[in-house]
């Protein structure tokens, strides 16, 4: 029977990295009997889009995108072995998106998958995600809006939708046994790199130990340091939404943030105490949840756990203006660098003004020839006129 290890994020997890290792081992994969359906990655990003009808936010017509998901599914059960299908946008999908999208599943051995870390650098890496894809929102702000759902067993923000585990979990795995549903917890910052992909691979059939990924996978969607995301989010309130997704992501995410801003370094923003000890509750919770309802983990459930920051750590929306201001003419300049060294276009030899046609050369031409033959018949009439009445003379 056909199988498939469907990963469904969260976001933030390391799933950048993963979805770009299992793409640039796909011979190694194939080796073991696994693959990935489509041309490449970004197949399982429109399908994804289209199980979760988010069209117009990332600047597609549904027409686009009908039947993706479907020919994706289709491909894995044609696939005598693993197919891995993975995108972190569908951990926020409802109940009833994601029984829609298990039904195009029907006779395949599905195993979830669902990837996630210490909550207190979720809640940061998520708010500059939003700010690196258009949200002008202060932290104080998110978090707020983060804190008044934490402890609610339904929550319907989009921030918990994407991270509440046991949610996840029920919304994709309920019709699934316990030992098909699989938790991979991301390791803490500082650890092996690999150790996440080894924990993955123990999750979806992988023999991690002999496909190993190249140093290079996984280097985008960088972090950002707390003066370059308040820098970013003072553009956006610049910009007042005038670039729209797609070409949002390409110029200010991409060339700018990820590209420009990447390139300096400031101190990371990290969770404030009072935050961290509140989603270290809401955590607590998860880890008591999942134990109880018999899911494979991989991994340690303690990682899970916000950790306490040091002391002196700078709250997010308190960067120094000064800082701002100078990051702001260091990228300002790099950005005059850049466009200097373009080779200069061609110039272009000045076109010659159009002259008007003396007839039928428009509208005001015709008019004008129109007025000079009226005149002339005119002139000639007043000539005969003055011949008669001088020859009666």
């Amino acid at each position: 029977m056909p199988r498939v290890a469907l990963h469904v994020g969260a976001p933030k997890s390391g799933t950048t990295f993963l979805q770009r290792a299992l793409w640039g081992l796909q011979g190694e994969l194939l080796e073991q009997g696994l693959t990935c359906p489509g041309k490449s990655g970004r197949d399982m990003f429109r399908a994804s889009i289209e199980v979760r009808e988010v069209f117009e936010k990332w600047g597609f017509e549904r027409a686009e995108l009908e039947g993706t998901w479907a020919r994706l599914c289709r491909q894995a059960r044609e696939f005598d072995g693993t197919t891995v299908m993975s995108h972190e946008l569908l951990a926020a999908a409802t109940e009833d998106q994601a029984s829609r999208a298990l039904g195009e599943l029907e006779g395949v051995e599905v195993h979830l998958v669902v990837t996630e870390r210490d909550l207190g650098r979720q809640v940061m890496s998520e708010w500059q995600e939003r700010v690196k894809n258009g949200s002008t929102q202060s932290f104080d702000s998110f978090r707020r809006s983060v804190l008044r759902q934490a402890h609610r067993t339904d929550p319907t923000s989009l921030f918990w939708r994407y991270h509440d585990v046991p949610g996840v979990l029920e919304r994709w795995g309920a019709s699934l046994p316990p030992d098909r549903v699989h938790v991979v917890v991301s390791p803490r910052s500082g650890a092996d790199p690999l150790e996440l992909w080894r924990r993955f691979g123990a999750a979806v059939g992988l023999d991690a130990e002999r496909v190993v990924p190249g140093r290079s996978t996984g280097t985008a969607n960088q972090t950002l340091g707390a003066t370059e995301v308040s820098l970013l989010r003072q553009v956006n309130q610049a910009l007042d939404g005038r670039i729209k997704q797609p070409d949002y992501a390409r110029v200010v995410k991409r060339q700018f943030a990820q590209n420009l801003l990447a390139q300096h370094r400031s101190p990371r923003a990290v969770a404030p105490p009072d935050l961290v000890a509140e989603l270290r509750t809401v955590a607590e919770d998860w880890c008591r949840e999942i134990e109880k309802r018999g899911y494979r983990v991989h991994g340690d459930l303690d990682e899970l756990l916000p950790a306490v920051p040091a002391e002196g750590v700078v709250a997010p929306d308190e960067v120094d203006p000064d800082e701002v201001a100078t990051l702001s003419a260091a990228v300002i300049a790099e950005m005059l660098v850049a466009r200097a060294q373009r080779p200069p276009r061609p110039a272009t030899p000045a076109t010659p003004a159009p002259q008007p046609s003396p007839v039928g050369g428009g509208r005001a031409a015709r008019l004008r020839a129109a007025l000079r033959a009226r005149a002339g018949r005119l002139r000639r009439s007043l000539r005969r006129s003055l011949r008669r009445s001088l020859g009666r003379r």
